[in-house]
């Protein structure tokens, strides 16, 4: 299925379905580095119009569950980076000095007091890898270009996944994401240069996904 990508003869392949199918078919360590996105399992309300907001998204499939990570999420690739983990710990596997990243999303106290949560965290089983990324994104802020419309409730910037990037692979590295989302991962792999997987379960957000890294593709990487 991923044979172009792996080869190098293709830089990205996207599959719209459910990844606990799909990674029960794929081969242990077939990606460098899994960054992902889960759905936390705490029933998101993606009304934002209820908090003031014009903008009112698509329900985050699977979102309404508790998160119950699929075995294969870690064993697909050599290094893991997820973001929400924090919600599910006891799900985890027991590694000694397991990594944390922390986006910091104000940025200053001023900015903590715009509504959400001033920052996030993601698990790593790279071991004593303990980083803050300090990159500004909430309210009317957008860290990607100002004014640009998201398209998904709980949108990564790409500014923090090429971050993490270019500090955790290399050039040409594979980089899986099952569930892709509106596709920030796969973005951040088509301007850095690396090679992407992604699976996402929702036909409307892998459709957005497709587009938006169809259309880096187009445009010349940042490296």
């Amino acid at each position: 299925m991923f044979d172009a990508v792996l080869s190098g003869e293709k830089q990205y392949e996207i599959v719209r379905g459910d990844c606990r199918d799909v990674m029960r078919e794929m081969t242990d360590g077939i990606a460098d580095l899994l960054l992902t996105d889960p759905p936390y399992g705490l029933g998101l309300d993606t009304d934002y119009t209820r908090y003031g907001s014009k903008t009112s998204y698509k329900e985050i499939y699977g979102d309404r569950d508790i998160f119950d990570p699929p075995p294969d999420l870690f064993r697909t690739s050599h290094i893991q980076v997820i973001w929400g983990a924090n919600n599910w710990p006891w799900a985890l596997p027991v590694i000694v000095q397991a990594g944390w990243l922390c986006w910091d999303k104000r940025c200053s106290e001023r900015a903590d007091k715009v509504f959400g949560s001033p920052f996030e965290l993601a698990w790593t089983n790279r071991q004593r890898f303990f980083k803050i990324y300090r990159i500004q994104h909430g309210g009317v802020i957008n860290a990607d270009w100002a004014n640009q419309k998201r398209v998904h409730p709980t949108q990564k910037p790409i500014r923090l996944f090429t971050a993490i990037l270019r500090q955790m692979t290399k050039p040409n590295d594979i980089i899986f994401d099952p569930f892709m989302g509106s596709g920030t991962t796969g973005v951040a792999c088509i301007q850095t240069g690396r090679r992407f997987i992604g699976i996402e379960i929702d036909p409307h957000y892998c459709e957005i996904a497709e587009k938006r890294i169809s259309e880096a593709a187009m445009q010349k990487p940042l490296l």
